[in-house]
Parts: C-alpha cells; sequence; structure tokens
C-alpha cells in the first residue's frame, strides 16, 4: 500500500515536471499568439486591462477562459508575485491558465474512476495520467484555447454528479457551458446515468428495468427486449411512471441548465456559436460518426486488440452476418448521403486533417468507402470493450456521442476530445500493461506532434514574415 502511494506519487510529480517544463519550453519556442490564441489573447487582455464590454465578434464561445485568466491575474497581483512571474495580461500567463487545469485534471478522473469503476488510489492514477496524456489534450495545454479549461469543468461537473452533489454539479456545468457550448451534453449525459442508476433501484421489482438496465446487451436477442415490454408493460406501468417523478425532481437542476441553455439558443438567433455563425451551422454530419470511431479505436488499440475481443469478433460476423451486412450499407449510405466538406478543411493547409483529407478522401471518392469495413470493426471492437453493455448505457454512450459529433460540419480532431473522454470512461482498462501501451503510444504522438509544431515551421508566399506551424 505504501509502496503504491509512493508510485502514484513519483507518476504524478513526474508528469507534472515534465508538464511544466514543456510549458516554458513551448512558450520560449513560440512566443507570440498563434492561430485562434491570437483572438482568444486579446480578449484575455481586454479583461485584465479592465475593459469588459470590449467583444471580438471572431469569437465563437463565451468568456470562461478570459474570466478565469484574470481572476489568476487578481490573485497572483494580490500576492505580489505577478510581475515576478509572467507580468501583467501576458500571453504567458493565460497559457498558464491551461496547465493549472491540467496538473489539475488527473485527480479529478481519478475521483470519478474511484465512484464508477470502485478503484482505488491506486489503480485510478495510471488511467488519469493517461487520459490527461491524449495527445489531443495535451497538446492544447500548452497553447491559450478553451479544450482544456473546457474539459476540466465538463469532468468537475460530471464527477459531483456522481457524488450526488447534484446543486454544485448544475453549477459547474453552468462553467463549463461558459468555455464551451457543447457541454450541454454532459448535462444531458447527467440526466441519462441518473435515469439508469433510479432504474436499477429497482429492477428487482420489475422485469422491463432488469432486462434493459442490468443485463449485458450482447447476451440478448433484439426482439427479447419488445417481448418483455409487451409482456410486463401493463403491469409495471405503474412502477416505471413513479420512477419517472421521481427522475424529475432528482434531476431538477440539470433541467434548469437545460432550459437556460434553450433561451439562450433561441436568443442567439437559433446558433450555438456566438461569432461566426455562418461558419458554424448545424448539419447532419454523420460520417463524423465513423471518424470519431476510427479515431477512438486507434487511441485505445492497446486495450480492444486483445485476444478475447479479436475472437469475439470472428463469432459476431458468424452469427451475426447480417447485422454486420446492415451496419456496412448503413454507413455506406451515411457516406454517400452526409459527408460535408467544411470551406476550413480544405483552405488551411496549417492542420494536419488537411492533408488527410485533400490527399485522401477528396482525391480518392472510392477511399471513403474502403474504410467501411474499418469504421464498422472498430465500431463492434468498442462495445466489446465498454465495461456496461446494459441496453440504456450503451443508448446513453450512442445518443451523447451522436449529438457531440454529427452536428459538426468541420472536421476537427479537438471536436472528438470530450465524446473521446466518454467513451474512454466507460471502457474496461484493468490491466497495467494494456495501460503503459496507451500511456506509451501517447507520449511517442505528443513528442512528434510538439516537436512538429515547434520545428518544422513553414511560410505562406503571401505571408513571408509569418511563421506558420503544423497543429491538429
Amino acid at each position: 500500500m505504501v509502496r503504491s502511494t509512493f508510485v502514484n506519487l513519483v507518476l504524478y510529480q513526474l508528469f507534472a515536471l515534465i508538464t511544466i517544463y514543456l510549458f516554458v519550453y513551448i512558450h520560449e519556442e513560440v512566443p507570440e499568439p498563434y492561430m485562434d490564441e491570437y483572438f482568444h489573447f486579446h480578449q484575455a487582455a481586454n479583461y485584465c486591462s479592465g475593459n469588459y464590454t470590449h467583444w471580438d465578434p471572431s469569437i465563437t464561445t463565451p468568456p470562461g477562459l478570459y474570466t478565469i485568466t484574470h481572476l489568476l491575474e487578481m490573485m497572483l497581483n494580490s500576492i505580489q508575485i505577478l510581475d515576478k512571474t509572467f507580468g501583467a495580461c501576458s500571453l504567458g500567463l493565460a497559457r498558464f491558465t491551461n496547465v493549472i487545469f491540467m496538473l489539475a485534471l488527473p485527480f479529478v478522473f481519478m475521483k470519478y474512476l474511484e465512484k464508477i469503476k470502485k478503484e482505488d488510489e491506486q489503480t485510478s492514477i495510471l488511467p488519469a495520467l493517461c487520459m490527461c496524456c491524449h495527445p489531443l489534450i495535451y497538446f492544447f495545454t500548452f497553447l491559450y484555447y478553451t479544450d482544456v479549461g473546457s474539459l476540466f469543468f465538463a469532468m468537475v461537473s460530471l464527477t459531483t454528479h456522481v457524488y450526488h452533489y447534484r446543486f454544485l454539479s448544475a453549477m459547474f456545468s453552468i462553467i463549463a457551458l461558459t468555455f464551451r457550448q457543447t457541454n450541454i451534453i454532459i448535462v444531458a449525459y447527467e440526466i441519462g446515468l441518473t435515469i439508469i442508476e433510479e432504474f436499477r433501484s429497482k429492477n428487482k421489482q420489475s422485469h422491463i428495468l432488469h432486462v434493459y438496465t442490468s443485463r449485458s446487451s450482447d447476451t440478448i436477442e433484439i426482439k427479447e427486449y419488445f417481448i418483455v415490454l409487451w409482456k410486463y408493460g401493463r403491469l409495471e406501468i405503474k412502477l416505471i411512471l413513479n420512477l419517472i417523478q421521481s427522475i424529475i425532481w432528482t434531476c431538477r437542476y440539470n433541467l434548469c441548465v437545460i432550459i437556460l441553455f434553450v433561451l439562450f439558443f433561441i436568443k442567439n438567433n437559433y446558433s450555438m456559436t456566438l461569432g461566426h455563425q455562418e461558419h458554424h451551422q448545424i448539419v447532419l454530419h454523420l460520417a463524423q460518426m465513423h471518424y470519431y470511431a476510427t479515431y477512438t479505436a486507434f487511441f485505445v488499440g492497446a486495450h480492444i486488440l486483445t485476444k478475447l475481443n479479436l475472437l469475439r469478433l470472428l463469432r459476431f460476423l458468424r452469427s451475426r452476418a447480417v447485422l454486420f451486412i446492415i451496419l456496412l450499407l448503413l454507413i455506406n449510405a451515411s457516406i454517400k448521403y452526409f459527408t460535408y466538406e467544411h470551406l476550413f478543411l480544405i483552405s488551411d493547409n496549417r492542420h494536419f486533417t488537411f492533408y488527410l483529407w485533400s490527399r485522401l478522401f477528396k482525391r480518392y471518392t472510392l477511399f471513403r468507402y474502403l474504410l467501411t469495413p474499418i469504421y464498422s470493426i472498430c465500431i463492434i471492437l468498442l462495445y466489446f470493450q465498454i465495461y456496461d453493455r446494459s441496453l440504456l448505457n450503451i443508448l446513453l454512450l450512442l445518443i451523447c456521442t451522436m449529438l457531440l459529433t454529427v452536428f459538426q460540419k468541420l472536421l476537427e480532431f479537438r471536436y472528438f476530445i470530450l465524446p473521446f473522454i466518454l467513451l474512454r470512461l466507460s471502457i474496461n482498462d484493468r490491466k497495467s500493461s494494456k495501460l503503459m501501451i496507451e500511456m506509451f503510444q501517447a507520449i511517442v504522438i505528443n513528442i512528434i506532434t510538439l516537436y512538429i509544431f515547434c520545428h518544422r515551421t513553414f511560410f505562406w508566399p503571401t505571408h513571408p514574415n509569418i511563421i506558420q506551424r503544423f497543429m491538429y
């Protein structure tokens, strides 16, 4: 026990030291605001100067990040160390805001895992650090973007929710929404968790609730769900209706947050974003789900590529061949009719996705369809690795993942961070050897991408004096 605690402490200290070192190194290499940092930093600088009425119309997200940076500056100034560290209204101070979020994030993940997966401090530290080192999350720790702060407050909201601090969770949800509007899906996810929890508390009194919340969906034929519903629906309807009343009361704070968000949505011209609404239109981009599934499967490959899962996959292909063919057809249809090409995707060669799209997906239309079997296998393997495969939990994950991905027209990996974390928290990851492989993979990718960002620079002919950098 003492040895494990010591090892965990060393792991966290090593993680913190490397993160702080990289912050200093990257800030020295990239001393000026880069890309979206320009808009975020100058808005924060206005807040730090006391100019709270200024708002840049190019910014799409609310001012949560800038407010936190301003509060951090005020705190450092009150203890008279601001000038000795970053200086007033500096880019270094702004970027350090995300470093603070990152250093606190492992403890939030740990508390969540301890509650949901019944892990202790000794077993939860490694998966927590794996998630923190996830390349997309770790990369944007060192830039003044909203992603890390958004994830931090979304996870604090989710964690306080599972510990039944409902009001506190709602308050953190509101803060999370001031970072990114898509965090409203976390509020919906919390309501879904409450529904499952309430139904499970009564599943011994109900055949329907037992089948829908406690039995693994891969052990039940689809028709059995309808048979149970038809057979026991009339007998158990009163119990279920009473539970729904209880759920509404339990979720009253979450529902208040959703009502406030709906009012904002209506007031904001029925748009999620604040600025540049013409570039962030809501579309049904179903192909995003396939990109997301492949992305997630790649980063959790150490967990899903097991002998057991591969045997399960072979059995599935033999016994559920018709279902697999239907899945292939649905994916092909979604690629043909629900694929969108955003202007930003094909016009900005600073993003990795530009090269993926322009050199593969755009150049070879057939390539999109050749990936269909890979998409299908990734979806199936991810399903096998989810530790709670009850029907309601699978539907909850599927619905929330779709809400977070399929309405985004732009293919940008940053949009996969929150749905990735929701699924990553739900997979079975008890083997330390698999976690070490996941960590090693993340470290290698982080080294490569941060090196490319800092040192493999280039120039645009139209802007010969401005350094351009490759990034996600």
